[in-house]
Parts: structure tokens; C-alpha cells; sequence
């Protein structure tokens, strides 16, 4: 953003509503100027018909030999209860090959299905649809199941022993985009839910322990902004060692007033920690096991990546002078000295593809890709940009072709020479 679409956005920005009708019209508008678009290096593949969904994931399993992806069998529209994806795999030189393993109807654009890789097995881990409520199953590369939970999953640990749960019904209403349309909210018209809550399931034993619920959450140092709002959990992460992990506590008023809180806690539910924002975070990454970067809003600055430290109100703005919007962030895996983010489709409707080396503090543009008007509000195709095991290519989604598709590009060149 500009200075003068900075300062139109921090004034409008507290109304959703209005703010995306205004940025509707303006990128309209400008979108139909000539623009150019391309990448740093010709290395750049586009799987048109594909997408992984979240930036949190590596969608490579542990030796960077299979890429985990989602097929889409409908046009870019709404989903509803009928629909289904694909899950499968893409193996071979560049990952061309696509072999499909399973099929399921709890998805969405933005997250797809949040399949993951389990540890350092070759075994993928989905969210699926039983006819009554959604579930998680385990797979291997063959497609044959392996176990099966009778709740869904959002994030699995990186050792691959412990998954985290919440519900995904309730976010088919109170933040759209991010739930699924099949199952039920037993509490949807409860504002401060006392039954569901986090649960975190353990994938050895099969034991499934609810950590805590919204209401109990929600309880903790309340926010009166909170108040006449209905609340919900969302965006799960572990720590690098699996000791601790993030989530949000949301609340939405009005269906369009949305406050956030980033809460961390330790695998039992306990040594709670909220972190030191003002009621906005949008995306996290963690750092190291100490250290996570959010896209947020404290409250002696504005808008911008800051470095926490967990369980400590000390925090660092990063890259102040090299980013004015938000994206998504993640930290190469080997040396976490570089993090790949991106930004939403600007007037243009560009959008942007960037490294940023934390200790020469500089920016390294990889792409400008545009992005068709219609993929907008929950049918938008952010970047969502994700490395690779060694930390040399990176994964993203983007509709830049006219479809939305699963691109590649390789970095290591990049890296080399902006050490």
C-alpha cells in the first residue's frame, strides 16, 4: 500500500464490511490497467487445478520426495455440503506426477482439507466427512488407512505425536471461509460456548483430552471489546519442539466487528501466556522455540510483523521500512535466518511473492502475480507461501493463470546471493 491507501485503510479498517466494499470498487477499477507480472528465475511451475491451502504447513514430506496437494472438482465458487476435493500426492522430477489417494467433503479454499505429513513417517494425515460429523484420518502414500479420529484435526506436532482440535462448524458461520459445511454446531447460537473448546489428541493411543473451552478462555483477563460477541477458537500451531503451542481466541459482533487474542500454552492446557497485541492478529510463524512472528497490532504501534518472545511481553518490530500490508509468514527451515511472506492482491490486484533476510534486514521481491477479480472474500487464492524440507524451493497457491493452481519455485540461487 501507498501512504495514501495506508492512511484510507487504518481509518476504515475497523469496519470489515465497509472496507471490503470500497477495496471491491477500487481494485475494479484499477485492475483493468495493463500490469506486468512475472518472477525472479524461470523455475516457476503452476499445477492449474491444484492447491495445498494454510502457509503453517510444509505440504513436503520429511525428504522433500512427495508434495502433498489438494485436486478441486468445481469452479471457483461457493462449497456446499455435495461438494468434495481430492487428496493426494505429486512425486517425480518437479513434482508433476499427481497420484490421488482419497477423496473427502471437509475443505475449504482458504485451508483446504489440512492435510499433513505425520512426523517422519510417510503417512498424510486429512480432515474427512463420516456422514454425521467431521473426522481425521491417517493414510500412507499407498491410500490405505491407517487410523481414523473421530474429530477433525489443525495442526499436528512435528514429531508427529500429538494433534490439535477444534470446531470447524462453527467457523462455517462466524468466520467464513475457514469452516466446513457438513456437521453441526450444537452451540452455534451460544455466544460463549461452554461445552466445545481445544482438545488435543494423542496419535499413538488414540486418546483424545479437551484442554480447555471457549467459555474458560474467554474468562481470562475478558476483554470488554468481547462483549455481546460470540467466540471461537482458530489458527493452531506447535513450537519447533512440540512442547507448547499458539492459537486465537476470536470474537466476532454484529457478524462483522472481529477482536483477536493469541493465547500459548503447554500440551496440558496450562502455563497460559497472552501475548502483548490490541485486538488484531491475522497470521503467525514460528521463529524458534522461544520466538514467533505475527502480523498483528499492539498497542504503541500500528500494523506489522513483530517477533515475540513466548511467555514474555518483550517483542521486536521486523522489516517496519519493507512491508506496509499484511501476509503470511514462515521461517526457512534450516537456519530460520530468512522468512518468505506475501501480500493481498493490491489496487492492481497484484500480488507479492517476498524473502526478507532478518539480519541484513533487506527485502528480495521473487514474484508479481496477478490474480482474477473473482477470487475475492472466501473465494480468494492468497499466495500462502510455504518452504520446502531443505529450505531451497518454495510452494504456493495462486489463480495468476486464471485458475487457481499450485506453483513452485526454486530460491536457492536467490538465497545464495542475498546471504
Amino acid at each position: 500500500m501507498n501512504k495514501a491507501e495506508r492512511f484510507f485503510y487504518n481509518f476504515i479498517k475497523a469496519n470489515p464490511r465497509i472496507k471490503n466494499v470500497i477495496r471491491d470498487v477500487y481494485q475494479s477499477i484499477f485492475s483493468l490497467l495493463p500490469v506486468k507480472q512475472g518472477t525472479i528465475n524461470d523455475s516457476l511451475v503452476s499445477r492449474e487445478g491444484y492447491f495445498f491451502g494454510f502457509h503453517d504447513k510444509s505440504p513436503w514430506c520429511f525428504d522433500d520426495t512427495f508434495l502433498l496437494a489438494n485436486k478441486f472438482l468445481i469452479p471457483n465458487r461457493k462449497i456446499n455440503k455435495t461438494d468434495s476435493i481430492e487428496v493426494g500426492i505429486f512425486k517425480g522430477g518437479d513434482w508433476k506426477e499427481f497420484v490421488p489417494l482419497a477423496r473427502t467433503q471437509s475443505f475449504n479454499w482458504q485451508q483446504g482439507c489440512f492435510s499433513q505429513w505425520v512426523g517422519q513417517k510417510k503417512q498424510i494425515i486429512y480432515n474427512s466427512y463420516d456422514g454425521l460429523k467431521n473426522i481425521s484420518i491417517i493414510i500412507d502414500i499407498d491410500g490405505k488407512e491407517i487410523k481414523r479420529f473421530n474429530i477433525p484435526v489443525a495442526a499436528v506436532s512435528p514429531d508427529g505425536k500429538y494433534a490439535l482440535s477444534y470446531n470447524f462448524n462453527r467457523l462455517a458461520k462466524y468466520a467464513e471461509g475457514y469452516g466446513y459445511e457438513n456437521g453441526i454446531d450444537e452451540e452455534e447460537e451460544v455466544m460463549v460456548p461452554t461445552q466445545q473448546g481445544l482438545s488435543i489428541i494423542n496419535i499413538e493411543t488414540r486418546e483424545i483430552k479437551k484442554l480447555f473451552t471457549v467459555a474458560e478462555i474467554a474468562a481470562i483477563d475478558p476483554d470488554p471489546a468481547m462483549d455481546g460477541a460470540f467466540h471461537f477458537f482458530t489458527h493452531c500451531l506447535f513450537s519447533p519442539s512440540g512442547k507448547r503451542f499458539v492459537f486465537y481466541h476470536r470474537s466476532i459482533r454484529d457478524m462483522n466487528f472481529v477482536r483477536t487474542r493469541m493465547f500459548s500454552c503447554d500440551l496440558n492446557g496450562e502455563h497460559k501466556f497472552i501475548f502483548p497485541t490490541a485486538g488484531m492478529v491475522s497470521h503467525i510463524g514460528w521463529k524458534d522455540e522461544k520466538n514467533i512472528m505475527s502480523y498483528c497490532r499492539v498497542r504503541e504501534k500500528s500494523d506489522g510483523y513483530f517477533l515475540f518472545e513466548d511467555e514474555s511481553n518483550n517483542y521486536q518490530q521486523v522489516g517496519e521500512a519493507a512491508f506496509t500490508s499484511d501476509g503470511h509468514p514462515s521461517f526457512s527451515p534450516a537456519d530460520s535466518k530468512w522468512f518468505i511472506t506475501d501480500t493481498y492482491p493490491n489496487r492492481f490486484r497484484l500480488s507479492r511473492l517476498m524473502l526478507f533476510n532478518l539480519q541484513a534486514n533487506r527485502r528480495v521481491d521473487l514474484a508479481k502475480l496477478k490474480q482474477p477479480l473473482q477470487f475475492k472474500n472466501e473465494l480468494r487464492c492468497d499466495l500462502h507461501p510455504r518452504w520446502n524440507r531443505a529450505g531451497t524451493v518454495i510452494c504456493f497457491d495462486s489463480a495468476h493463470t486464471g485458475t487457481r493452481s499450485l506453483c513452485t519455485l526454486n530460491v536457492s540461487e536467490e538465497l545464495k546471493l542475498n546471504r
